[in-house]
């Protein structure tokens, strides 16, 4: 990436969020981390989050923030570089600071496989009240340069009905995190963000997000 980046002519710092424990992964909750803990050591003003085995191919797709929330991962080789479906809004993602502000960051209550990008949409459309936008595919285009092996990409009934009841996006997000930060390793290259998470009985969440 820093070749990339670089050329950009970009002022930044990449970030590595790195879960401990035996919980589930739950990106959403490590993407907020990685704003949190970043703020803490400068007053960034743009944020990409951005999945680790993805890479942008044409430098014409900018790492930038603007007025609105951007999908930058469009089209992928894996997926024909093809958009999957209207409303997909994952694998690299750009959002001013006010934007991730006024969305209340990710989700913090899906763990294991799938719905914290689709909830993210939401979160723009229903409670930040904008659309986002997104570059032509002929410049959006990513490659997966690994593929992870997702042992838990299956059905997970409990995200869905989270995600399908559209709760208040007030009631959960930046202002309900709950880790434990491990350590900060600084690298030349990147920094290293070390977590615990603590999960949430599922219950409880449904009790608290009132499903």
């Amino acid at each position: 990436m820093h070749p990339f980046l670089k050329k950009q002519e970009l002022d930044y710092t990449i970030f590595v969020i790195n879960q401990h424990g035996d919980e589930e992964f739950n990106k959403g909750v490590l993407l907020n981390v990685g704003y949190i803990e970043a703020m803490k050591l400068y007053s960034f003003d743009c944020f990409i989050f951005h999945d680790v085995d993805l890479f942008p191919e044409d430098l014409r797709n900018l790492y930038k923030c603007g007025g609105r929330p951007r999908h930058l991962a469009v089209a992928i080789d894996k997926w024909e570089y093809r958009l999957l479906y209207a409303s997909i809004f994952g694998g690299a993602t750009a959002f001013s600071v006010p934007d991730f502000l006024g969305a209340n960051g990710h989700a913090t209550v899906y763990w294991g496989w799938g719905q914290e990008d689709d909830d993210m949409y939401s979160r723009v459309l229903l409670k930040l009240r904008k659309s986002i936008i997104r570059y032509p595919n002929e410049i959006a285009r990513y490659k997966v340069v690994r593929t992870f092996n997702h042992t838990a990409a299956k059905l997970n009934l409990a995200n869905q009905i989270i995600y399908r009841s559209r709760y208040n996006y007030s009631l959960d997000g930046l202002n309900t995190m709950n880790y434990t930060l491990n350590n900060i390793l600084f690298y030349k290259l990147f920094t290293l963000i070390n977590v615990t998470l603590s999960r949430e009985p599922i219950k409880q969440i449904y009790i608290r997000l009132k499903i």
